[in-house]
């Protein structure tokens, strides 16, 4: 099960993000759901169209299937999904 404490342990495909602070302004408030991710990237799905976003210098608001909120420094997902899944979270 997804929780905020082993969020950066799971895929997080399918879940809704929001850039919470971000230095582009203009990616500010990007809203949807999580459609794929790389290393560096995330693509998201904003219902009028695929935004891809990097994922460092940013704070991401995910929201788990249980509809809890987490921040997140986007620096702390800048490694492969793979990788990440199998990292031990301190």
């Amino acid at each position: 099960m997804i929780t905020p404490q082993n969020i950066l342990k799971h895929e997080l495909i399918g879940l809704q993000v929001t850039v919470e602070h971000s230095p582009n302004k203009f990616e500010e408030k990007i809203s949807g759901f999580i459609i794929d991710e790389t290393k560096n990237l995330l693509l998201v799905d904003t219902g009028r169209g695929i935004k891809s976003l990097e994922k460092q210098y940013k704070l991401l608001r995910v929201t788990l299937p249980d509809s809890i909120s987490v921040i997140i420094d986007g620096s702390a997902l800048s490694v492969s999904p793979t990788r990440r899944v199998s990292m031990r979270v301190r």
